[in-house]
């Protein structure tokens, strides 16, 4: 093993800690919890998904993303609907609340990570996103092999 794993592993928690519910300051994303959110802005990017592929995007079963999706349309974030496509599958999709809900968190997120890293040289904000890049790949494949 890698002498480096360790610390990698480490550091990743941290991050996880940073900017999952307990978010900046204590905030994270409104009303949602990072699991909501992480499937809304799923269902935002695919336009047309269903309650499978959500399931199997966020490494879940069928029934723990229903219920997901369940809060997501309490809260009017999301709503089921047919396909246009074939009409025997559910489709889910964001609702316009959800999608200005969805752009208001990445917006203070992306403002907060900004004010982080102003006073690191472009350059090396650059090979973070290099580095995390190269992980969430190697995630991605660990995954899908």
């Amino acid at each position: 093993m890698n002498k480096n794993i360790p610390e990698i592993y480490d550091l990743i928690q941290e991050l996880s800690w940073r900017f999952g519910n307990h978010g900046f300051n204590g905030e994270c994303c409104g009303d949602l919890s990072l699991i909501e959110f992480m499937t809304l802005k799923k269902i935002d990017e695919c336009k047309e998904i269903t309650i499978q592929e959500i399931g199997n995007a966020i490494n879940f079963t069928k029934s723990g993303a229903s219920k997901i999706i369940d809060r997501l349309e309490s809260k009017g974030y999301a709503i089921r609907a047919d396909s246009p496509v074939d009409g025997r599958l559910c489709c889910v999709l964001t609702t316009e609340k959800g999608r200005e809900t969805l752009s208001g968190i990445v917006k203070q997120y992306t403002l907060n990570l900004n004010n982080i890293l102003r006073e690191i040289e472009p350059q090396e904000v650059d090979q973070i996103r290099e580095s995390l890049t190269i992980l969430v790949d190697a995630l991605q494949r660990y995954k899908e092999g």
